[in-house]
């Protein structure tokens, strides 16, 4: 799994603009702005295969013949200092989340759309939600940030 968070912190850290550090994994101590890669919910999904869950044709799958590998979740956590205006704090949140219309960014969900394995790391990644920008704390003063949801098969 370590491989996996250190890919996709890596590509989105390489790719996003605005500019985002982005980090494999939590830190005691963070600078915003930052994106941070976070266990997902559910976190992993067992017995997948490529008829769903129940296994192929419907019949129950047998340990050791699944037909697709797990699938598993992580978000990636994006904190913003709320030393910055509110206004200039909500620009880049919607620039990294994808709706700013403007061909000079990249947004997270595009950064990671550009490779899907990763370099190679996982079968695909996809973003598949983002949960609302709104206040939130990180070991001390509050800030301000969103979470992408992104599920990929290995």
């Amino acid at each position: 799994m370590t491989l996996v968070r250190t890919a996709l912190a890596a590509q989105i850290g390489r790719l996003a603009v605005p500019a985002l550090r982005s980090l494999p994994q939590p830190e005691d101590q963070i600078n915003p702005p930052v994106g941070i890669v976070m266990p997902g919910r559910p976190y992993l999904t067992y017995g997948t295969t490529l008829q769903g869950e129940t296994g192929f044709l419907g019949e129950p799958s047998a340990a050791g013949s699944q037909l697709a590998s797990v699938d598993f979740n992580l978000d990636y956590l994006i904190i913003v200092s709320h030393a910055s205006t509110l206004e200039r704090i909500e620009v880049n949140l919607d620039a990294w989340l994808g709706f700013e219309d403007d061909a000079s960014i990249v947004s997270v969900p595009a950064a990671v759309a550009a490779d899907p394995t990763l370099g190679g790391v996982v079968d695909w990644c996809i973003p598949i939600t983002a949960d609302p920008p709104g206040p939130l704390s990180w070991s001390g003063p509050e800030a301000f940030g969103t979470r992408i949801h992104f599920n990929f098969s290995a």
